[in-house]
């Protein structure tokens, strides 16, 4: 097992990779040939294969927050992806006798979203407020007329951000 703390990416694909070469002497009388195998530091989610590349990707922040246990577990998912590309019933009895323990790896890391600014327009003739998360065009004052009237075009005010 690999403590998480100060290791490289380097290291845990030295272990993935024995991890591979383990699997395909154990499962597959070593006829698989080895994937290109990287992490993503962009992705959120366990991982992925790619037929056309022969490449597993893998999510190096989902290593950081779940460890080696999950992240052997994922990449084992993905090795049996290389014979079966669909999770039909083949892959998923395939996948266990591989050693995947769980059917679908930990759920996605959640990402810290700022919440949205808070917009104010106003009507150039009322002067009355109108308060949106998103940007508006070409919106006029629906208290000055019910239609849309130029005249009473909405303008920004102000922009405020949530700490």
């Amino acid at each position: 097992m690999i403590s998480k703390t100060h290791v490289s990416q380097d290291i845990v694909l030295d272990q993935l990779k024995a991890e591979f070469d383990r699997l395909n002497d154990t499962y597959f009388e070593g006829r698989l040939k080895e994937p290109a195998v990287e992490f993503s530091t962009r992705k959120t989610f366990g991982g992925y294969y790619q037929k056309k590349s022969h490449r597993i990707v893998l999510s190096w922040q989902a290593y950081l927050e779940h460890g080696w246990d999950e992240t052997v577990n994922t990449f084992r998912h993905e090795v049996a992806h290389i014979i079966h590309l669909n999770h039909r019933r083949e892959f998923w009895q395939l996948a266990y006798k591989i050693g995947v323990t769980k059917k679908y790896a930990a759920p996605p890391l959640s990402r810290k979203r700022r919440p949205a600014p808070v917009l104010i327009y106003a009507c150039p003739v009322c002067g009355g407020r109108i308060h949106r998360r998103r940007r508006i065009k070409n919106s006029s004052c629906a208290r000055c007329d019910t239609k849309y009237n130029p005249r009473y075009r909405l303008y920004l005010v102000r922009e405020e951000r949530p700490l």
